[in-house]
């Protein structure tokens, strides 16, 4: 080693010491306390010296004093991920321990996380009372599956007046034999809608937690936004879709999946006031991307979607059928309280523009032909009567959920609207009020056959006159031309009838507001004064005189 290696490390050692010195008095005085210097004190003062007003201490924030709502989230619908709550409620005679809950509760979110990823968020912003996560439930009176399905919507406002989730499962979980029932309902804070009732068993603890999450899998219902309408087409966006699931069968839209529509009334304050849903209307999913899909609109209603609103949100809810058949009731429109007993309901896949594309082509064809040609049962796949309550039992169809409901009484077609039968175990059709049509075809029917006895009548004194000019009884052939010529004329009579009966309907009919049997009573009422005018044309006694004046002529030749 040289002597300048020597040198190179003494240097060294040096530098080190001195940096150490250094740190460790910079230490010792941060941590020595600063002198304090008394205070300079002044002469004592006999006044009194001034008292401070004492600060009033904040007041306790009142207990009764309602909860704000959330602010709304100013995002684009599909960068919203679900707020997702779940609240498992445990029956008394679960034989589940403390150490199984906990394991359901650490598990599940394993599940969501695995399978759908950021779409399902489990965190929010809300406090503890109605935050997005996994809880207990203590406020089900009955936590059982018989609860469940009591449970109401007015039940959960109640209990949930703000919301700061998008979707609320209740679960229950009860014994069932040597294994266990889980059902679940899901509630929708958009539409505030309860979802069906869907339970599962499962025979191992350890599957506990797997088996409620396929529970949410089959309760979860996607919302969306309907952005625009043209026609008969609607552009949508769903909650959430910019977020991609593991799992691509958890909340992902497919084609053919089916919509119910509703809107959202808003206040100034961009608060929801009220919410309509939106009846005999589904939109169909016909093209998807990853913000936006195009769905068909198909309803009973007219426009209902076309118009725009000011402060009005629309938005549509998944369904699907859950249920093997669904009760419908045909219950009458307004106050009237009278039962649809025996009334035929035309069960059919096609709509009315198609059904009266294929009318237009039967009717060309019958022409063309000559022969009736039926196409009812080109387009009719059941048809089913209404017992004496007026109700029928439509079975869920899955390889062709939707159809279209053709009802009909008598011949007269009431109501056609479209249903998803499954999707609910009772529904109810308002039909319009069908009496005044029946009591005007009564009437009709009537006036019918009366002037079937003019007609006939005035056919058998025609008759008789002809057959005295035959036989020379020119006398009694005067007197019978007289009576013809001095009777009131039978147009006039049937037309007069006919105008009072037609009144009679039509203001009926205003005063229900029941446009379709106005028209209804103008087009039975136009073929019946069509009637009247073609056999009480009074041009046929004219006709009659000239043809027995030309016999009595033919007569006095033949002398």
């Amino acid at each position: 080693m040289r002597w300048y290696d020597l040198l190179r490390i003494c240097f060294c050692f040096t530098l080190v010491g001195t940096l150490v010195l250094t740190t460790d008095s910079l230490r010792a005085a941060q941590t020595e306390p600063a002198p304090t210097e008394p205070a300079p004190t002044e002469p004592a003062s006999t006044e009194p010296a001034p008292t401070e007003p004492a600060l009033a201490e904040p007041a306790a924030p009142d207990k009764t004093e309602t909860k704000s709502p959330p602010k709304p989230d100013t995002r684009h619908i599909s960068l919203r991920p679900y707020r997702i709550r779940i609240e498992l409620a445990y029956a008394t005679d679960c034989r589940l321990t403390e150490f199984d809950r906990q394991q359901i509760q650490s598990r599940l979110p394993q599940f969501i996380e695995r399978s759908a990823g950021e779409k399902w968020a489990l965190t929010s912003t809300g406090s503890d009372e109605n935050a997005a996560g996994i809880y207990v439930n203590d406020w089900l009176p009955l936590p059982t599956v018989a609860g469940l399905d009591r449970l109401s919507t007015e039940a959960i406002l109640k209990h949930y007046p703000t919301q700061a989730f998008d979707k609320l499962f209740l679960l229950t979980v009860e014994s069932a034999g040597i294994g266990f029932q889980l059902s679940g309902r899901e509630f929708d804070v958009d539409s505030q809608q309860l979802g069906p009732l869907v339970k599962k068993t499962t025979y191992a603890r350890p599957f506990l937690a797997e088996t409620s999450f396929q529970i949410l899998r089959d309760l979860f219902s996607a919302v969306v936004t309907i952005e625009s309408v043209e026609g008969d087409q609607a552009i949508v966006s769903e909650q959430g879709s910019q977020f991609l699931t593991p799992d691509p069968t958890i909340g992902t839209l497919q084609k053919q999946d089916f919509f119910v529509p509703f809107f959202r009334y808003l206040n100034r304050n961009r608060e929801v006031k009220n919410i309509q849903m939106i009846p005999w209307t589904y939109l169909i999913l016909e093209e998807v991307d990853r913000k936006h899909a195009r769905c068909s609109i198909s309803s009973g209603l007219r426009g209902i979607l076309s118009s725009s609103r000011r402060r009005v949100e629309m938005q549509a809810i998944r369904v699907a059928p859950h249920y093997p058949e669904t009760r419908l009731s045909l219950v009458p429109r307004g106050t009237a309280a009278q039962t649809y007993a025996g009334m035929r309901v035309q069960l059919s896949p096609l709509n009315p523009q198609e059904v009266r594309q294929l009318q237009i082509a039967a009717k060309k064809e019958s022409e063309e032909t000559g022969k009736p040609v039926s196409f009812e049962k080109e387009y009719i796949t059941g048809e089913l009567l209404t017992n004496r309550n007026g109700t029928i039992t439509v079975s869920a169809n899955p390889a062709e959920p939707l159809i279209w409901l053709y009802v009909r009484s008598g011949k007269a077609l009431v109501a056609n609207v479209p249903y998803i039968p499954g999707i609910a175990p009772r529904a109810a059709i308002q039909v319009p009020d069908d009496r005044i049509r029946l009591g005007l075809e009564g009437d009709l029917a009537v006036l019918n056959g009366e002037l079937i006895e003019a007609v006939a009548a005035l056919s058998m004194q025609m008759s008789r006159i002809r057959k005295w000019a035959k036989n020379n009884e020119w006398k009694k052939v005067d007197r019978g031309i007289r009576e013809l010529e001095s009777g009131i004329s039978p147009r006039k009579t049937f037309q007069d009838k006919l105008t009072v009966i037609r009144v009679t309907a039509t203001e009926a009919a205003q005063e229900q507001k029941n446009r379709a049997a106005e028209s209804r009573i103008a087009s039975l009422c136009r073929e019946t004064e069509t009637r009247i005018n073609r056999f009480l044309d009074p041009t046929g006694i004219v006709d009659f005189k000239a043809e027995i004046k030309d016999l009595r002529q033919l007569q006095e030749q033949s002398r």
